[in-house]
């Protein structure tokens, strides 16, 4: 049985950790791999130590301004359209 609103629920528990590797890979063409995941490490870190979300604590930085807008930034963190590796892991698994 699937249950959409505890999907939901259980994804909140992340505060927007969830969607890391869609954000490192956005951001890394316009920070650098390296700087992106530095600046996402240290934004993860300060989302769980100050219990905000992560999309608050980015959207604050100042590095991410004129990088990515509000509305872009809400965009990747929105988990409803994130599969992250998955359509990689198929074609590689029907190639088998």
């Amino acid at each position: 049985v699937v249950r959409p609103e505890r999907m939901r629920a259980n994804l909140g528990l992340t505060a927007g950790q969830v969607v890391s590797e869609r954000l490192a890979a956005h951001l890394a063409p316009r920070l650098g791999r390296s700087a992106a995941r530095e600046l996402l490490t240290r934004a993860s870190q300060q989302a769980q130590d100050s219990g905000r979300p992560l999309g608050q604590i980015l959207a604050e930085l100042p590095a991410l301004a004129g990088v990515v807008s509000g509305a872009e930034l809400a965009r990747l963190l929105d988990p409803r359209g994130y599969t992250g590796a998955a359509g990689a892991l198929v074609d590689r698994a029907l190639r088998e």
